[in-house]
């Protein structure tokens, strides 16, 4: 019994669940389609309702008001699908209640590949007005220029606004017409916007990235890379309806035509791309064939779309695109299970491309009924795939990327001090002129010389020598600018190339700050003053222009300044540095006067050297007795006993032992 009661309310529940159910649709069936669940809605005067007519029946809706009886409208419900085919048309039918104030609302077929939609309605003359878009026309003749076809309707105050609508396509359309207001209207245009600029920043990005990692590695796939990404782009751009709308907005046909020539050139550049990533040419000949007949296949698909779109059926173009898209997968993933197990990498970003081209062919069919998933799937699983794989082109190039670079670097600094070479220098410094003079703003060089390099090098351990070179390299670095260049020109010479706008005071700074860090690193070291440098400046003000003459004039001054001067620091001056042409007289001239010199040093007469003996108080005794030490003194001894030739000296008699 118990048993029985329980049935009993459980069915009774079931019949009021299908009565609400009921009720509910047939409610909704009232209304359009919400944007958002939160969305506002209108309360319509009369229901949405459908009916199907033979195609070019119908030119306005007058005959509709003519003969209501012989039009069977039926009740527009969330399920209904419009049979639009290419024998048939649809016409649609309801109308907005009268307000006290007009209303304005938009309209909205959300689905792009509608044929021809066309909205009629009355004027304040009580004429049949139509406004229209689709495929059929160009994008600028649209009343609205959106990307899915959208109309503006009002309400009156006076009186029930009725409208009529028609839908001419060649397969049956799922989506149901939306009514939104204003607002909705501007945030969905919003949110279009910001994902445009997502698709233009990202897909912008990998592609200058692409082309910059191939000018870096001489690498070919990463070129094919960046042409994928291209062509993607300005797929998705079509898909979206920008491509219509902005790009080719007064051409009917091209927008017919891009909207295939595009995905067709998308996968001929992927396909060939996963032939060059996957290296499926040195392993598979015969994969490697397979893969370039898919590729020829969609460029032949470009040729077709772009000459006769109708020599191919629209399910015959979708078939392929899906065909070659499952193929280029497939032979990813079975590389992979054949040994090549870093494919399985590519595999992972192809795969979220692969399902976005599948959502959007499952639209196409009619298996997919809103656009807006098709959209956003082919545009965020793009993006996250084509980040995936350009990291893991960037990932498997890293031991080449490290050995050009190692190599790059060995060609142009120098290890033992981690400076550029002289001959990168040479290539620098008339680059560096011709920017100073052609923009007036001025640049200098300083040369900087090791003097005593060999014999301080010499006395230091091989593992001092290489931290004393590695010393002054940090430090001519790190007092340099990142735009200026640091060169060791020689062995014991450097050369800072300093880029304008610069003036004196700032080459001064510059000398003095390297001469203090040199004077502390050589205290650190313990090694005494190890780092004696010269310093020749030259500013760009001297007059000077050549390289080559910038670099005589800087010799020219430290050779001077080897000569004992106590500055170490020292400008160039130009009139000083600049060779002189000598003629003959004034050659002559110099040698009759260095001629004159040396007669008059040699016609000088010598001073005669005198004894002077120190004074001795026994220096008074008498002659008789002699002493083995002189026994006169200058006071003592008289000025007549003194020789006047330099060689003479006093007489001394032999000591008796």
């Amino acid at each position: 019994m118990l048993r029985e009661e329980s049935l009993y309310k459980a069915f009774v529940r079931f019949f009021w669940f299908l009565v609400i159910w009921a009720l509910t649709g047939a409610a909704s069936a009232q209304e359009f389609a919400r944007l958002y669940a939160s969305s506002a809605f209108i309360k319509l005067e009369q229901p949405l309702e459908w009916v199907a007519v033979p195609k070019g029946s119908v030119v306005n809706p007058e005959m509709f008001d003519r003969d209501p009886k012989q039009w069977k409208f039926s009740t527009y419900l969330p399920d209904t699908t419009l049979p639009t085919n290419k024998q048939q048309e649809v016409w649609l039918r309801f109308a907005l209640p009268s307000t006290e104030l007009a209303q304005t609302w938009f309209l909205r077929v959300p689905r792009l590949t509608v044929w021809r939609v066309d909205l009629f309605f009355r004027s304040e003359q009580e004429r049949w007005v139509s406004m229209s878009a689709g495929y059929s026309m160009a994008p600028a003749q649209w009343a609205l220029r959106t990307r899915t076809p959208s109309f503006e309707v009002q309400t009156r105050t006076d009186k029930v606004q009725t409208y009529f609508m028609r839908f001419q396509h060649d397969v049956p359309i799922t989506e149901v017409p939306q009514l939104i207001t204003p607002i909705e209207y501007v945030d969905g245009a919003s949110r279009v916007g910001t994902v445009i600029g997502l698709l233009f920043g990202l897909f912008g990005l990998l592609a200058v990235v692409s082309v910059a990692a191939y000018r870096m590695l001489r690498n070919s796939v990463f070129l094919w890379f960046g042409g994928f990404v291209l062509a993607m782009l300005l797929t998705q751009l079509m898909l979206i309806g920008y491509g219509g709308w902005r790009i080719w907005p007064h051409s009917v046909y091209l927008n017919q035509s891009m909207a295939w020539m595009l995905p067709a050139l998308t996968l001929a550049l992927g396909t060939w791309f996963i032939v060059q990533a996957s290296h499926v040419r040195q392993g598979y000949p015969w994969l490697y064939k397979y893969m370039a007949a898919l590729t020829a296949g969609s460029l032949l698909l470009v040729l077709v779309a772009a000459g006769q779109m109708e020599f191919v059926t629209r399910q015959a173009r979708s078939m392929w695109v899906g065909f070659v898209t499952i193929s280029a997968v497939g032979v990813l993933a079975w590389t992979a299970l054949r040994g090549q197990a870093w494919n399985w990498w590519l595999l992972l970003g192809f795969g979220p491309i692969g399902f976005g081209v599948m959502a959007r062919l499952g639209y196409n069919f009619g298996w997919v009924p809103h656009a807006e998933f098709a959209q956003a799937a082919g545009i965020f699983s793009s993006s996250f795939g084509l980040l995936w794989i350009f990291f893991v082109l960037a990932w498997r190039s890293r031991a080449s990327w490290v050995t050009l670079e190692r190599a790059a670097a060995v060609d142009t600094f120098d290890s033992a001090t981690g400076l550029i070479h002289g001959r990168v220098g040479q290539i620098r410094l008339p680059l560096m002129l011709q920017r100073g003079a052609r923009f007036e703003s001025g640049c200098g060089v300083i040369m900087l010389q090791w003097v005593d390099f060999n014999s301080t090098i010499m006395k230091l351990s091989a593992e001092l020598r290489g931290a004393a070179l590695a010393r002054l390299g940090l430090i001519l670095r790190r007092q340099a600018r990142d735009i200026d260049s640091v060169v060791r020109h020689s062995d014991k010479e450097f050369l800072i190339f300093v880029e304008g706008p610069v003036d004196r005071v700032s080459l001064v700074e510059l000398c003095s700050k390297i001469l203090y860090e040199c004077l502390r690193s050589s205290e650190k070291m313990g090694q005494g003053n190890i780092f004696n440098l010269h310093v020749a400046v030259w500013q760009s003000s001297s007059g000077i222009s050549s390289a080559e003459e910038v670099m005589d004039a800087l010799q020219t001054q430290l050779n001077q300044m080897s000569h004992g001067t106590q500055r170490r620091v020292q400008f160039v001056d130009a009139n000083k540095s600049e060779p002189q042409t000598l003629t003959d007289q004034d050659i002559a001239a110099r040698r009759d006067d260095v001629l004159a010199k040396i007669k008059a040093i040699e016609a000088t007469p010598i001073v005669p050297t005198v004894y002077l003996a120190p004074r001795n108080r026994e220096a008074q005794a008498p002659d008789s007795e002699t002493s083995s030490r002189p026994a006169s003194t200058p006071n003592s001894t008289p000025a007549s006993r003194l020789d006047s030739r330099p060689d003479s000296r006093p007489a001394s008699k032999p000591t008796a032992r």
